[in-house]
């Protein structure tokens, strides 16, 4: 039952983005509708087994001594480990372990933990699998590589943040995010 709990929490965390409609806006796109009351207790799901798995701890303090570069964009990062592998070309698919924290440094998610595993999405997908600001800083990477980011609410969950039918946020509206990405693997899509 344990395996079937973190099974179905996994493919929350990995579907959350897509069914809260969070895919880069078009020029006529709608609101997604608000969360059912089932979304709402799935997520209310992750974040207690992200809490009870000891991952809400503050985000890395060593953000805080380095010197970030800036995107025209506005997405901050650094290297914390610069990898040795492939860089990602669009169309290919990254494997991607990440930690993701609100700007409080409260850790929210994260593909490490019980059951958890790390991401599989397709580099620069049309719609987009990732998060702007993730594409924005992928790029340049390569596999074996660390990086921090800190993005702008417009690049990750903008004005909608993750929120619940009731108004409770796991993400709030407006919040500037910070990130820590490794990039594992970087290999050809299926034919």
């Amino acid at each position: 039952q344990y395996y079937r709990l973190m099974t179905s929490l996994m493919t929350v965390a990995l579907l959350l983005p897509a069914v809260c409609g969070l895919r880069m806006p078009l020029p006529d796109a709608r609101a997604p509708p608000p969360l059912t009351r089932r979304d709402a207790l799935i997520v209310k799901g992750i974040s207690g087994a992200l809490t009870f798995a000891g991952l809400s701890a503050a985000s890395p303090s060593v953000a805080d001594s380095r010197k970030f570069y800036q995107t025209e964009s506005g997405v901050k990062y650094f290297d914390v480990k610069e990898g040795n592998g492939y860089s990602p070309f669009p169309g290919q698919i990254v494997i991607i372990k990440y930690k993701a924290f609100l700007s409080n440094g409260q850790m929210y998610d994260s593909s490490e933990g019980p059951g958890r595993k790390a991401l599989a999405a397709t580099y620069r997908a049309k719609p987009s699998q990732l998060l702007p600001a993730w594409e924005e800083v992928l790029g340049d990477m390569k596999e074996g590589g660390t990086r921090v980011l800190q993005a702008p609410p417009e690049l990750a969950y903008g004005d909608k943040g993750i929120c619940l039918e009731n108004g409770e946020c796991l993400v709030p509206p407006n919040e500037r995010l910070q990130f820590e990405l490794t990039l594992q693997r970087v290999a050809l899509p299926p034919p």
